[in-house]
């Protein structure tokens, strides 16, 4: 016991001692800086070092003195002292979650090198392998990794070794179940750690490469050869992470016993791991651990042990609040109770793990929606780069011009000047000379008025692609937004929902699977729904949808939606009455002004309470002299809810798509009346709403009134009322 404090108090002293020492040169660094003006480069290396002491320990100071450091490299040329304060940026900028802005600086900084004809250092590569790869772009990451490699064999003075860039290639790979890739940079890491002079940075390289290797053949099911690697990494535990290292071993020796049914040895090392990392505090480590115990236990038959553990590990989970680790527990303890015939825990512990199974996929959806989103902004950048370049292409061909003219004026002064010469001593040959003069003037002329146009069709070209490019990214944000929100939500309940029938379905009550169905049902109902105003809306974007302008009777459509809407109305007990609608005739696409009609009244049917009131009133818009305007405006009134005016002002703009339930829980999508502006729109007219909060909404839109300049023709009559009766 002497002997244990002894080695804790020694240990304390020389931790303390050597922290102690680090915010010596911490303050000797900062201090520097403010004794006296230093030479810029003097200051960025300053910067570099404090960053490259704090960056594990103090994120505020590192961010400071990062950002100071990025700033100040601007003024310089890329260098390998202006790319490390960029990197030293990036890496504080990924620690707190910025990982866009990250990848912009580490791409600049590549981009600089490339425009000076110089090599980026490889660690610029490799820093964005870990950006990509942390937020789960693995074939991006694997590009840098690679490329990163690839540079540092050509680089001097590099801050990676050979082992950075196989550890990281072969967890990749691992990471992606490609195993032969993984197998080949494990075995070629174990080969250059041979070769390495320091003995233990050799044992510790070769520890890590026989654990990557252990769980490819554990994941390769080669038992035998995993053993092998595993007996041999025990050797390689030597040195200040001596536990740690055992930790990993005794952990995949327990994972490797486990997966070959010999319990007995698995819990052996599983207790020893589980020991090891409560006492070098690795929380997550020993839940796992506490996880495999109690699911030993249960193969073993021993349920009361097995449950012990898992309350062990559950308990510490809730001080680490990890969905990933609840998961986890969960689905242990479904597993332990339906083993042990307990079939209402099980169902219990089983909709625990469902619950935290979808938070994983949402939190793991969203690194992905992030990435898909960080390369979509990336892709912009890059965009904005070459039209960058086009600008300085555009004033570069301006300058060669000007520089033409400027040469083509010199030669006219110098023909003038010998034309003068030959006049005064050849008065003969003056009118032949004027001649030759004239000609090479308009041939100059000519040549300067094709530059001229050849720098304004430039001009037209680019405004017009810059145009299309705007266009093209905010039709991609929109279908972001659409895709990972409205679809996720629902397609998680099904699966979720399914996968407990089909599970629990022969032990759940009859009317559980009713309301379970009913729920799902609905689920569908609104899927297909919102699936249908998407492609309505998709075609709409791709010109697909073809409008055909004809005099319409408005009765003859509010007859049709109605037919249609009458059920809904009649169930909610609702008064729907047509204001000044007969003999109304607009000038419009038949399908376009019956799908606008549906959504609003169905809209209105949604928000509107028990025997309230809706109206459709149709009037012919004047304006403020009396005089008719040549349209006609449409209301659609109700006695709903209505919707505060911050509301309101959201309700057709896709990036502010907005949606809630009506009276009775009826959902929508939030496409309908987005859907409805773009059909208004597109045949001349306009929407708008007005809305009391409590007393009602009133939307309205205009259209062009009769056209008595219009013939119809029976063909495409036919036609539009068959796409009509589709609707």
């Amino acid at each position: 016991m002497k002997v244990i404090l002894t080695l804790l108090f020694y240990t304390s002293f020389l931790y303390g001692l050597g922290y102690s020492q680090n915010v010596k040169e911490l303050d000797s660094l900062i201090q520097a800086l403010e004794l006296r003006q230093k030479e810029d480069t003097v200051k960025l290396s300053i910067y570099n070092s404090i960053v490259s002491r704090v960056i594990k320990n103090d994120n505020e100071i590192a961010y400071k003195y990062a950002e100071k450091g990025h700033d100040l490299g601007k003024k310089f040329e890329p260098t390998r002292l202006v790319a490390i304060s960029a990197y030293q940026y990036a890496k504080v900028l990924q620690i707190n979650g910025q990982h866009l802005k990250a990848s912009q600086i580490i791409e600049d900084q590549i981009s600089a090198f490339a425009a000076q004809k110089e090599v980026p250092p490889p660690f610029l590569y490799h820093q964005l392998g870990k950006i990509y790869d942390e937020t789960g772009n693995k074939v991006e990451a694997l590009n840098s990794y690679l490329k990163a490699f690839e540079v540092w064999r050509m680089y001097k003075n590099p801050l990676l070794t050979k082992e950075d860039f196989y550890q990281s290639i072969a967890t990749l790979y691992l990471e992606s179940q490609q195993y032969k890739e993984a197998q080949y940079y494990y075995e070629e890491l174990l080969k250059w750690a041979d070769k390495k002079e320091n003995s233990n940075e050799n044992k510790k390289i070769q520890a890590i490469a026989s654990h990557g290797l252990v769980r490819v053949f554990i994941a390769k099911k080669e038992y035998d050869t995993a053993l092998f690697h595993l007996q041999k990494s025990e050797e390689f535990c030597i040195g200040k992470s001596k536990r740690k290292c055992l930790l990993i071993t005794y952990d995949l020796f327990s994972e490797l016993y486990f997966t070959k049914f010999d319990y007995n040895l698995a819990k052996k090392y599983a207790f020893d791991a589980l020991q090891m990392a409560e006492q070098l505090g690795e929380q997550q480590k020993a839940i796992l651990l506490a996880i495999r115990l109690g699911d030993i236990y249960r193969a073993e038959g021993s349920y009361d042990k097995a449950e012990l553990f898992l309350r062990r590990a559950e308990k510490t989970a809730l001080s680490l609040n990890n969905n990933f680790l609840f998961k986890q527990v969960y689905f242990s303890f479904a597993n332990l109770y339906e083993k042990s015939q307990k079939d209402k825990m099980a169902l219990n512990y089983y909709r625990k793990y469902l619950m935290y199974k979808d938070s994983v996929n949402n939190e793991v959806s969203i690194r992905k929606i992030n990435s898909l989103q960080m390369q979509f902004e990336q892709e912009r950048h890059r965009q904005e780069i070459d039209l960058l370049q086009l600008n300085q292409r555009e004033k570069q061909l301006q300058q060669e011009t000007e520089v033409e003219i400027a040469q083509a004026f010199n030669m006219i002064g110098l023909v003038i000047i010998i034309a003068l010469g030959i006049v005064a001593f050849l008065i003969y040959n003056r009118y032949r000379f004027g001649e030759r003069t004239q000609k090479m003037l308009k041939r100059q002329s000519y040549s300067i008025n094709k530059q001229n146009q050849k720098l304004k069709q430039m001009n037209e070209q680019l405004e017009k692609s810059k145009t299309e490019l705007n266009a093209i990214n905010k039709t991609k944000d929109r279908f972001f937004s659409i895709v990972a929100h409205d679809l996720k939500g629902p397609l998680n309940s099904l699966k979720g929902y399914s996968h407990l029938i089909s599970t629990f379905g022969d032990k759940l009550p009859k009317e559980e699977i009713i309301s379970m169905a009913a729920d799902q049902e609905r689920t569908l109902d609104n899927l297909y729904k919102f699936l249908e105003d998407l492609l309505s809306w998709s075609r709409i974007q791709m010109k697909a949808v073809a409008l055909e302008p004809e005099n319409i009777d408005l009765k003859t459509v509010i007859d049709k939606m109605c037919e249609i809407l009458m059920p809904l109305i009649e169930e909610k007990e609702i008064d729907a009455k047509c204001i000044d609608v007969d003999g109304k005739q607009v000038f419009a696409d038949k399908n376009a002004v019956f799908t606008v009609m549906r959504n609003l009244v169905s809209n209105a049917v949604k928000f509107t309470p028990r025997e309230g009131t809706i109206q459709v009133k149709a009037e012919i818009e004047k304006n403020e002299e009396g005089n008719t305007t040549g349209f006609t405006k449409i209301s659609i009134i109700d006695t709903g809810v209505g919707m505060p005016r911050a509301v309101s002002q959201k309700l057709f703009k896709l990036d502010n798509k907005y949606s809630t339930k009506g009276t009775e829980g009826e959902k929508g999508t939030g496409l309908g009346l987005i859907i409805c502006k773009e059909f208004v729109e597109q045949n001349g007219g306009e929407i708008g709403v007005e809305s009391t909060e409590g007393e009602g909404t009133t939307f309205w839109f205009t259209l062009p009134s009769f056209n008595s300049e219009y013939k119809k023709e029976p063909i495409k009559e036919a036609i539009a009322i068959e796409t009509m009766d589709e609707y």
